[in-house]
């Protein structure tokens, strides 16, 4: 089979591999969508807080069909679409964490057998533990289903900083996290969503889709300011920051809060970022992380994500902007990675 194999940095080669087998528990799923993920992007400029461990295959936001079962599998069909949900998210199931349903805190975590473990998007097939392997219903597209994985950290999100219909709601970052996180909380029920980037393009695109009432670009003016006048300069009741990276998002996130407010920390950063703790105190914030996401109640979050995109209350179209075949899987990673250029929001590789 055909797949990216990643050496480090943009050294990103389109290679012969072996065509993995399922083993017990697992089924074989032929890749037909793989989403870019920030965290890739963060290897891609050689900025990862995770180092990579050599050439590797890599992708874990994907969807496609069920080709092939392995032993002990009885709940999946050959020819099924699927959308699978990402395997270094897999816990060991024995840890109190796990027990308790966090796998994702499972120190672990992404491990079997005691060999790490991952998916392999990008590449035309990929060996999947079924478990983590979810049937889609007719309403969605294996697009849409590629990029489940951001619609769930978003749902996981929500679950740890609950908006109501009161709530003003900020997300700073208008990328896949950002753009999906802000359509989870209006399906919450967030009385209104106001979105923070660096660019007008992308804050017009979600204002103009219903995902925010309003938005900021920072490229026009001071985003606090802004954010403080569009709440009546109380600030917001929960500030989502989903960039991370080396910027002062974080900074931001506080001090665009109102007093008693909420913050919630989904982006990854690269580096220890400036908090000013005097605001923080003097507001009496309380700061959150949100790290990806598991089971919320016994419930798999990414189940939940996928039947709110079945029901019609999540929307990927608009965000899902770059189409690359695998052999321009270079392209496409240049695409991503350079958004002022290529106005992308979600890129997909199709294998």
């Amino acid at each position: 089979m055909r797949a990216a194999v990643f050496y480090g940095g943009h050294d990103i080669r389109v290679e012969e591999r072996e065509l993995p087998e399922p083993g017990p528990g697992e089924v074989l799923v032929r890749v037909r969508a793989a989403g870019i993920c920030g965290s890739d992007l963060h290897h891609y400029r050689s900025e990862s807080p995770w180092a990579r461990r050599g050439p590797e295959e890599s992708g874990h936001e994907l969807a496609g069909e069920v080709a092939a079962l392995g032993p002990e599998v009885e709940a999946l069909r050959v020819g099924q679409r699927v959308g699978v949900e990402p395997e270094h998210l897999i816990g060991c199931g024995r840890c109190e964490r796990c027990l308790a349903g966090d796998t994702h805190l499972c120190a672990s975590r992404g491990r079997r057998g005691g060999a790490v473990h991952h998916s392999h998007g990008f590449s035309e097939f990929d060996a999947c533990v079924a478990e983590n392997v979810h049937p889609l219903p007719d309403a969605v597209t294996l697009d849409a289903a590629s990029i489940l994985d951001c619609y769930a950290c978003g749902v996981h999100a929500v679950h740890l900083v609950p908006p109501t219909p009161a709530s003003t709601v900020v997300v700073i970052g208008t990328g896949a996290i950002g753009m999906t996180l802000a359509q989870v909380a209006r399906s919450a029920g967030a009385g209104r969503i106001v979105i923070v980037g660096t660019r007008q393009d992308p804050v017009e695109l979600a204002v103009e889709a219903g995902i925010a009432d309003a938005g900021v670009a920072a490229e026009r003016g001071d985003p606090v300011e802004a954010v403080r006048e569009a709440t009546g300069g109380g600030g917001a009741d929960i500030v989502f920051e989903t960039v991370g990276g080396k910027g002062r998002t974080l900074t931001e996130a506080i001090e665009m809060s109102r007093r008693g407010g909420i913050v919630c920390v989904l982006g990854i950063f690269t580096g220890s970022p400036e908090l000013p703790a005097q605001a923080a105190f003097s507001r009496e914030l309380v700061l959150r992380w949100s790290n990806s996401y598991s089971r919320w109640n016994g419930v798999s979050e990414y189940q939940i994500a996928l039947d709110l995109l079945a029901a019609g209350r999540l929307r990927a179209e608009p965000l899902i902007t770059h189409h690359f075949p695998l052999e321009q899987v270079v392209d496409a990673f240049a695409a991503a990675a350079d958004k002022r250029s290529s106005s992308a929001i979600k890129v997909l590789v199709h294998p």
